[in-house]
C-alpha cells in the first residue's frame, strides 16, 4: 500500500436479544449461539462489500453479554483508506455517521429486516427506479420507496443466508421465541417465532449458463436398468452421469439385442446444460441417440489387399 495513504476507522454499536423459556437463565445454548454470533460478521462483511466493495473493510466484535433475556452488544469497526473517507463525507467523524446510517440496524440492514417482515419475505411484483438513488418497490397494490443500497441488500444472497442464521435458524430451537434489536435500552424491531420463518434465504431460480449438443464416444462404467436411473459413462478424461433418452435403444438392451462387455464404446449424440444453482454449478447430461456401439477390441487388424 502506498505510504502517503493512511487508514482511518469508524466505529457502530449496536445491540441484539434473545428471549424464551430457554433463556430465563440469561443463557444460551452454544449450537444456536455459534452460528448466529458467526451470522453478525457474515452479515456485515457482506453488506459492506456489497455497498462499498474493497474500500472498506469491516469486523464485528462482541463487547458484551448482558444481563436480561440473552443480551449481547456489538461493534462494528470499519477501516477506510483516508481518500476514500474524503469521497464519502470528508472527516472521519461523518464516515462513522456513515456507517451507522449505512450498516447499522438503524440504517439499510434495519431497512431490509423491516421489509423482510411487513411483506412475509416474497419479493417485490416490480422495481421502479426513482430520481435521487431511490426505488419504488411494489407488493400488490402497496408501494414503499428505498434507498438503492437498501434494495442491493435486499438482493444480496450472502446478506440473506446471514439472516438466516441470525434470524430464522434459532427460533427454530425450543425455547427460543423472540429476536429483538435494542438501542438505548429500547427495542427498536421485533421478531417472533411465526414471524421468522420469513426470513429464510429465498430460493433463486437455476441459470442456464451453457445449452450443448455434441457428439461423443464414451466408454460404460455402470449401466442402470431402472426407470430414471443415470448411467455412468467415461470420455476417456472424467466420468459422467448420464440420462438415456435413446428409447429405441433402450428397448433392443432391454430385449437383450445388445449387449455389453468391459471396453465397449457408445458413440452418442449428447445434450450438455450447465447451470447456476443455489448450490453451485450443476453440470446434466442426456444422450438423445446412440449412434454406434463398438465393441473392445479382440484381434489385431491387418491390411488386407
Amino acid at each position: 500500500m502506498c505510504s502517503d495513504i493512511v487508514d482511518d476507522m469508524s466505529k457502530a454499536t449496536f445491540t441484539i436479544a434473545y428471549d424464551g423459556p430457554a433463556l430465563k437463565n440469561h443463557a444460551m445454548d452454544v449450537r444456536a449461539l455459534a452460528p448466529a454470533l458467526l451470522g453478525f460478521g457474515t452479515l456485515f462483511e457482506a453488506a459492506n462489500s456489497t455497498l462499498n466493495g474493497e474500500s472498506a473493510k469491516t469486523k464485528v466484535q462482541v463487547t458484551a453479554l448482558e444481563s436480561g433475556s440473552f443480551q449481547i452488544s456489538f461493534e462494528v469497526v470499519q477501516t477506510f483508506y483516508s481518500h476514500i473517507v474524503a469521497i464519502l463525507s470528508g472527516p472521519t467523524i461523518s464516515a462513522a455517521a456513515n456507517l451507522q446510517s449505512l450498516l447499522g440496524f438503524g440504517g439499510v440492514i434495519g431497512g431490509i429486516i423491516y421489509l423482510i417482515k411487513k411483506f412475509r419475505g416474497k419479493s417485490p411484483d416490480k422495481v421502479t427506479p426513482l430520481k435521487d438513488g431511490m426505488v419504488r418497490l411494489q407488493y400488490g397494490d402497496e408501494t414503499v420507496d428505498i434507498p438503492i443500497e437498501c434494495l442491493k441488500l435486499l438482493q444480496s444472497l450472502p446478506v440473506r443466508d446471514a439472516l438466516q442464521k441470525i434470524i430464522e435458524e434459532p427460533l427454530k430451537m425450543d425455547g427460543i421465541e423472540v429476536f429483538e434489536v435494542r438501542s438505548g435500552g429500547k427495542t427498536i424491531e421485533s421478531i417472533n417465532r411465526s414471524e421468522s420463518v420469513y426470513f429464510a434465504r429465498p430460493s433463486v431460480p437455476d441459470e442456464i449458463l451453457v445449452d450443448d449438443h455434441r457428439r461423443a464416444a464414451f466408454s460404460i462404467m455402470a449401466l442402470a436398468f431402472k426407470d430414471d436411473n443415470k448411467w455412468r459413462l467415461f470420455d476417456g478424461t472424467n466420468t459422467i452421469s448420464a440420462s438415456i433418452e435413446d428409447h429405441d435403444f433402450l428397448r433392443r438392451v432391454n430385449l437383450n439385442e445388445v449387449s455389453f462387455s468391459k471396453g465397449d464404446v457408445l458413440v452418442c449424440d449428447i445434450h450438455i446444460i450447465q447451470k447456476q444453482t443455489d448450490n453451485g454449478l450443476k453440470t446434466e447430461y442426456t444422450v438423445e441417440k446412440v449412434i454406434d456401439h463398438k465393441p473392445a477390441a479382440r484381434q489385431i487388424p491387418f491390411d488386407f489387399e
